[in-house]
């Protein structure tokens, strides 16, 4: 009986690692997506500010097309949207359209003129 005990408890254990090392992987691949979308909106963004001064709001003008969301059937996570713009600062969003762990929170993340890109709500 405490070999079966000891072999179970040793099963559960594998599992909860295994369970967890996949969480952790999804996250991080999440984390990646989320981050390479906000950099390529920094990059745009410093595009148009060599060329006309100053940063935008107008997704049409930065040439950024968001990808299809996954509520869509595509691929995309997260919805972008650009905040703020002035001639020196912008702030861009990208916020999940899909609660990826069911607690009712949505990850938010945020990218400025500096390129800093920070995760304001995690998920």
């Amino acid at each position: 009986m405490k070999v079966v005990t000891i072999i179970s408890i040793s099963l559960f254990a594998l599992f909860a690692s295994v369970s967890i090392c996949l969480l952790l992987n999804k996250k991080t691949v999440l984390d990646n997506e989320v981050k390479s979308v906000l950099l390529d909106v920094y990059k745009l963004e410093h595009s148009y500010k060599r060329l006309f001064g100053s940063f935008t709001k107008n997704t049409y003008a930065l040439a950024f097309t968001q990808d299809t969301l996954v509520t869509d059937g595509g691929k995309a996570n997260y919805l972008i949207s650009l905040d703020e713009a002035t001639d020196s600062t912008f702030k861009a969003t990208a916020v999940s359209v899909v609660d990826f762990d069911g607690d009712g929170q949505y990850s938010l993340w945020q990218v400025d003129e500096t390129g800093n890109i920070i995760e304001i709500a995690e998920d």
